[in-house]
């Protein structure tokens, strides 16, 4: 059977559909580094945090915010300082990272990927979304 010009037509759009929703699919798919590291509820970052003692907290906003309220156990390092201050933390630690509601997280997240480091998880919803779900914030 011969394709006439408008099922060629047809078929290359219906190519380019597929090709454009993979895209949109792999974009929204959640951050995965390894095994079952990525994005995490603020569920699912509490119950990491009670199961996992030795669970590095990284809150990457700034210092007035972090003295505002914040996880207990984090440490603070901003994301804008972060790159220059990964030496202070070990690609073998779990990281579980939190800004205020996820959007610095995220670029601190792809930085700490870039650099090597592979057990991150991201809070997607940050402190607010911890609050929200009622957890307690050290002062």
């Amino acid at each position: 059977m011969e394709l006439t010009r408008n099922n060629r037509a047809l078929l290359a759009i219906g190519a380019i559909i597929i090709a454009v929703s993979g895209v949109i699919w792999y974009l929204q798919t959640p951050l995965q580094a390894e095994g079952d590291y990525g994005d995490v509820t603020v569920e699912q970052a509490m119950a990491l945090i009670r199961e996992t003692p030795s669970l590095v907290i990284l809150d990457v906003r700034t210092p007035a915010e972090y003295g505002e309220g914040h996880l207990e156990r984090a440490i603070n390092i901003p994301v804008d300082e972060l790159v220059d201050r990964l030496d202070e933390l070990s690609r073998d630690d779990e990281l579980l990272v939190y800004c205020r509601t996820g959007n610095r997280s995220r670029r601190a997240v792809d930085a700490l990927l870039e650099d090597g480091f592979t057990r991150v998880y991201h809070m997607v919803d940050g402190i607010e979304g911890w609050k929200r779900a009622g957890y307690p914030v050290i002062q």
